[in-house]
């Protein structure tokens, strides 16, 4: 009894007090890229706080994984500095031992990241995604803003709009230069507004609208006249999982099967099982030599969290690419990683004195 109290009293306060740091940080960083977001335009900047609470509760399940694993290799590892290994060693302790007390403090934690990961997370996606489109929607100035010439990212387009009126919700006297393929496209409209799609790309669309395409210097350029058309603010790479993927809940993921629902559904069951297996890989992987210098075991247990999370980000890649089966999915690394597991503890329990 005193060990299991003592251990679980001590990762407990740790693993709370490393929560909150690596919370701040996630939270640091997506304040610093909404805010960016939304000088360019592309989130309503009233949005900001809103979309950064549905984002961290994504990153919530990563970060307890992350907490529990860092909490035990941390708190063992110390007990190995410290001497204290060899006196539980003494008092008929073995490294088996300690598999109990630390189930007993993180398996509550890894069924709380199932619950975040299969249902709580998928529905933060769902909310934030709406939140983002309506703000754009009813938002005065976008990265089009009235009255004032804006430039893409890329540096390839440049937009003007005039009399925006956000209750009419379009505007007057539009403005458009392209840069493309070595030519340069200008497009003059006499109305324009902004729409977002159903994947969230915002679109800028133009009624009564005359095309010039040419190559600069030259003296032959092409007109074009159109009574409507659109073409697209923002030119983002394709991302492996689409938003509205990302955003399903995972029974109805399970009903209609695809490629890319079959990677969403193997990412989401894949962060509760990698955090049991950190968490149980954590106990060998925290010994440490207190005649030795550098704790390499340190080092090691690092490289092999990473290498955990970044095969299953490709094995999530492969996966929606159709480069694996959906049914076998990502249960070979899980099984191996499970076996590694093993043989770590059977190699540290020769360690006695």
């Amino acid at each position: 009894m005193l060990f299991r109290k003592t251990l679980i009293h001590e990762m407990t306060w740790m693993a709370f007090g490393l929560f909150i740091v690596l919370l701040l940080i996630v939270m640091t960083s997506q304040v610093v890229r909404l805010l960016g977001e939304a000088a360019l335009g592309a989130l309503a900047s009233s949005a900001v706080w809103a979309v950064m609470g549905f984002t961290a509760v994504r990153y919530l399940p990563t970060l307890f994984s992350l907490m529990l694993f860092i909490t035990i290799l941390s708190v063992i590892t110390r007990l190995w500095k410290d001497h204290e290994m060899f006196v539980w060693f003494s008092a008929g302790r073995s490294i088996y031992s300690f598999i109990t007390p630390v189930l007993m403090m993180g398996l509550p934690v890894v069924l709380l990241i199932g619950a975040l990961s299969l249902g709580v997370s998928p529905w933060a996606q769902l909310k934030g995604k709406e939140y983002r489109e309506a703000s754009l929607k009813s938002q005065e100035v976008t990265q089009v803003a009235p009255g004032v010439f804006r430039e893409s990212k890329g540096a390839d387009r440049v937009y003007f709009i005039e009399n925006f009126s956000p209750e009419r919700g379009f505007g007057e006297n539009v403005f458009m230069q392209i840069r493309q393929d070595g030519k340069v496209s200008t497009i003059l409209a006499n109305q324009g507004g902004i729409e977002v799609d159903e994947n969230g790309d915002r679109w800028l669309w133009l009624k009564q609208a005359k095309a010039y395409q040419g190559i600069p210097g030259a003296a032959q350029y092409d007109i074009l006249r159109f009574e409507e058309g659109r073409i697209r603010i923002d030119d983002p790479s394709a991302p492996i999982i689409q938003p509205a993927t990302e955003a399903t809940k995972t029974r109805d993921l399970i009903k209609d099967l695809n490629p890319q629902r079959w990677a969403e559904l193997h990412w989401r069951m894949a962060l509760p099982i990698q955090a049991l297996i950190l968490m149980l890989a954590a106990i060998p992987l925290a010994f440490a030599n207190p005649r030795g210098g550098r704790s390499f075991n340190i080092l090691f247990a690092a490289i092999l969290a990473f290498g955990y999370y970044n095969a299953i980000n490709v094995l999530q890649a492969w996966i929606a690419a159709e480069k694996i089966p959906g049914v076998i999915g990502m249960w070979p690394l899980h099984i191996l990683m499970a076996l590694l597991t093993a043989g770590l503890f059977v190699w540290r329990s020769k360690v006695r004195a």
